[in-house]
């Protein structure tokens, strides 16, 4: 089987209100591995309060995909941390 070369790179960086709100998202997304790392690699990683996502895959189709999917996720992170989150409510 041939190596396919990862040459379609994005990296996105997320600033979120809070380190730990950071690494909730992170923890969160985390879960789901990629489908295809031969073809498709995501890393996750936060540095203080920003969530970095880096993409490496085939093509640039395949790249806009796994980004568009993982914005979807992000944004539904967000909204929920943004829903239920009491740690950040000030009394």
């Amino acid at each position: 089987m041939a190596t396919v070369a990862l040459n379609e790179r994005l990296t996105l960086q997320i600033p979120l209100p809070s380190p730990r709100l950071a690494k909730i998202a992170a923890d969160v997304l985390d879960v789901d591995k990629d489908l295809k790392p031969e073809v498709s690699r995501r890393l996750i990683t936060t540095q203080d309060n920003i969530l970095t996502l880096e993409f490496q895959t085939s093509t640039l189709k395949l790249l806009r995909t796994v980004v568009n999917s993982s914005l979807e996720m992000v944004q539904m992170v967000v909204s929920t941390m943004a829903s239920f989150d009491t740690e950040s409510v000030e009394p």
